[in-house]
């Protein structure tokens, strides 16, 4: 069995993450952290690993055109115990555990790396969200890894902000969260049968139905009366926005809120293959 170098600071170990965590390169840089591990869609008769490189409209035409069973698999605990390997130990952030198998498979993988590697650091965090949520909890383990040297203090303050992160989404289609069991098919057929387009929220780590917007033109509105209302003062907070190809919108919702609230700062971010497979076309996702 291999020993653990334990000379490292926590802020020293890498950080990993599932493909749902959807990060730029240079925040990767930034945050020194080590990789991803890929969700694989299915459209039809192909599967689609979610890594670079990613042309996202021409995964949401195929999407659009297929007429085959469409669904999402997480990776392996191998894959993950590799990752924990390479990385020498680390800080997972994955997937909310309530709405797919990824965390399960990533604790397993890094007691499986525990086992080859003796005295390895490594904790998985569940983000209890997706998309920005898991943006936004990268951040935030980084931030309090550079300030304790102390894992308890470090797993305590990263749990407690994450049972106080909102999750809010607003998404012009809801079909793939219901069919993959992602939301509640009543849920999902009331809203569809309406046609309006639904305000969602992330409710200890499930997506349910918080709101509906009848009007485009006041999604980001809608948005940000529903940020007010999520009871959190609001002062010097990072705001995390992810869009699926709708820039305007998201840059429209940043400058709104933060003309609304004492937001400190504010990321815009593209989402993957995994995150635009949910959110679909024009999908707005915020966290904060």
């Amino acid at each position: 069995m291999e020993t653990s170098d334990t000379s490292k600071t926590l802020g020293e170990y890498k950080l990993l993450g599932d493909s749902s965590c959807d990060l730029t390169a240079q925040q990767k840089l930034e945050l020194n952290y080590s990789e991803s591990i890929p969700f694989v869609v299915q459209l039809g008769g192909e599967a689609i690993i979610d890594e670079p490189p990613i042309d996202i409209p021409s995964f949401l035409a195929k999407m659009k055109a297929c007429t085959g069973k469409m669904g999402s698999a997480c990776a392996s605990p191998e894959r993950w115990k590799e990752a924990f390997i390479r990385a020498g130990g680390g800080f997972a952030v994955t997937l909310s555990s309530k709405l797919s198998g990824m965390h399960q498979s990533a604790l397993i993988g890094l007691e499986m790396a525990k086992e080859e590697i003796a005295g390895l650091i490594g904790h998985v965090f569940d983000s209890k969200s997706a998309v920005c949520g898991e943006v936004l909890l990268a951040m935030k383990i980084r931030e309090f890894s550079n300030e304790t040297n102390h894992l308890a203090t470090l797993v305590e303050r990263v749990n407690r902000f994450t049972d106080n992160m909102k999750t809010l989404f607003v998404l012009d289609d809801i079909s793939n969260l219901v069919k993959n069991g992602r939301m509640s098919k009543i849920k999902g057929t009331i809203v569809t049968a309406l046609g309006i387009k639904p305000l969602l929220a992330a409710n200890d780590g499930e997506i349910e139905l918080h709101g509906t917007v009848r009007n485009k033109n006041k999604i980001t509105a809608k948005l940000v009366e529903a940020i007010g209302r999520c009871g959190r003062t609001i002062n010097g907070d990072t705001l995390v926005i992810a869009h699926c190809r709708n820039l305007p919108l998201a840059e429209e919702l940043a400058e709104y809120a933060n003309r609304t609230y004492k937001f400190g700062k504010t990321f815009i971010q593209d989402t993957g293959v995994l995150s635009s497979f949910y959110a679909s076309h024009k999908g707005i996702i915020v966290s904060f």
